[in-house]
């Protein structure tokens, strides 16, 4: 008989769940059907994103709830490693697994519980769900390092191969309970989670892109929905993390409170509630800032015969383990702006007195980059403090324009869509991010300095409109000198 663990009295335990036709068994083969009700009830009861959730299950063990894996130290659905997280959730459950080989059989339901939690406590720490099942994978250290990322697209994966079209399994959303406000379970028969009894879908009126006063009844699913319905694409739980963005308040999802008022996202008609690896925040745009005050600027940029400026003499910094990085350098995944200035910077001999993290961390302050990334204003700001003319061109790719900049001297910061950018291109998501070009090669091709991945040495005219005109907000280009 297979080994299990015993159920003890709960006190300020985590909530209990009926395990009702779902396998116990030791090594049991589980699927996305089985679980789905207990990873949507605990995403919603903790703020996490159901897909994300399901994704992890199917990396880490195939929805097989294995006694240990083949590694020797991994255990259940979710990969717990008797060195990682299983004494956290040994500590969190109040169980003893054990340990290898003898490690006890872990109910589903537990883990389903213990990951929602977990993810969901990480996606208040990021903003993102997709970081938080990097850290989940990597730790706090090393979660934007490759692996991190690898890690990142085998749960994009899985989550495209689980949710085709991003419809979740049928029947299942239905008994979902939800709080709402006044603390009222609306996941009765015949009601959606977030509807108020009696509500249909077709029943929710479109909200605008402005506060909204929360009734009696109000759920931030039922909000997400009239969002989602007046064109705003993403999960519901994109949606609800955006939300949670903008309201700070929010500490538990499921209760949100009659009479206060929310301050809801725009509808750009694209997701962009990730923010990975670096992002740009929407704003008025000021198309031709002046730089005033003193001229900072240490020098002249090298230029070459024609009167470009020399490419070599851009180099390439790391907005995530810059030159001199200690304990100071935060916001590294939001450092796109102010690292890619950066690069311009060095190339303009400003800033000798800094380490390139010293560098990044002083423009990002100038520019106001924060952990949402930088607007457009806030690179002219950048480039204000460095002594230099900034003129922007969007929304919208303008490559040809870019070419004339480069041809007059200039550097060009390009905002555009990291996932559209070859070799990391991934259609089925959208995220702002910054990019340094840096001139052209003998081809008529773009070189570019990407400060989230090293690897991307040049685009053709045509990457580089797609790479702009993805973006959500439109996409700008900014010459710098």
């Amino acid at each position: 008989m297979s080994p299990r663990i015993e159920r003890r009295p709960q006190t300020n335990s985590p909530t209990s769940v009926q395990a009702e036709g779902l396998p116990q068994g030791r090594d049991a083969q589980l699927n996305l059907q089985q679980l789905w009700p207990y990873i949507e009830k605990y995403a919603q009861k903790y703020g996490a994103d159901p897909k994300v959730l399901a994704g992890i299950v199917a990396q880490e063990s195939s929805f097989k709830n294995h006694g240990v894996h083949a590694d020797g130290t991994g255990h259940g659905l979710i990969g717990l490693d008797d060195n990682g997280l299983l004494p956290s959730f040994e500590k969190w459950s109040g169980m003893q697994v054990g340990r290898g080989a003898n490690a006890k059989t872990i109910p589903p339901e537990k883990q389903m519980e213990f990951l929602a939690k977990t993810i969901g406590d990480l996606t208040k720490k990021h903003g993102s769900g997709m970081a938080a099942a990097r850290e989940w994978h990597r730790g706090a250290g090393n979660m934007n390092d490759a692996r991190g990322y690898d890690y990142q697209n085998k749960i994009q994966n899985h989550m495209n191969r689980l949710f085709p079209g991003g419809k979740t399994p049928s029947g299942t959303t239905a008994n979902v309970p939800d709080t709402t406000v006044g603390g009222t379970d609306t996941s009765k028969p015949g009601n959606k989670p977030g509807l108020a009894p009696g509500k249909t879908d077709d029943s929710r009126t479109p909200v605008a892109a402005s506060d909204r006063e929360i009734k009696k009844g109000d759920t931030l699913w039922g909000i997400a929905s009239e969002l989602k319905a007046k064109g705003m694409e993403g999960s519901h739980w994109d949606v609800i993390n955006q939300i949670r963005q903008l309201n700070p308040k929010i500490t538990d999802p499921n209760l949100i409170l009659a009479g206060d008022t929310l301050k809801l996202p725009g509808i750009a008609g694209k997701d962009q509630s990730t923010f990975t690896p670096g992002t740009n925040k929407p704003g008025p745009v000021d198309l031709n800032p002046k730089p005033t005050g003193p001229q900072a600027t240490d020098g002249a940029a090298p230029v070459t015969g024609d009167g470009r400026v020399d490419p070599s003499k851009v180099p390439q910094i790391s907005q995530y383990n810059p030159a001199g990085k200690d304990g100071s350098y935060t916001n590294g995944a939001a450092n796109c702006g102010p690292t890619s200035m950066a690069q311009i910077a060095r190339a303009f001999g400003y800033g000798k007195d800094m380490t390139d993290a010293q560098l990044i961390s002083h423009l990002g302050k100038a520019g106001g980059t924060s952990g949402n990334g930088t607007d457009v204003n806030g690179i002219a700001k950048m480039a204000k403090a460095m002594g230099k003319d900034a003129v922007t061109k969007g929304p919208g790719a303008n490559v040809e324009w870019i070419a004339d900049q480069l041809k007059q001297g200039k550097l060009v910061v390009a905002n555009g869509d990291y996932h559209a950018m070859p070799p990391h291109q991934n259609e089925g998501r959208t995220s702002g991010h910054y990019v340094t070009v840096a001139g052209m090669d003998a081809k008529g091709n773009f070189i570019v300095r990407d400060p989230a991945d090293a690897n991307v040495k040049t685009i053709t005219p045509e990457q580089m409109r797609h790479f702009l005109n993805s973006n959500p907000n439109g996409g700008y280009q900014m010459s710098i000198g």
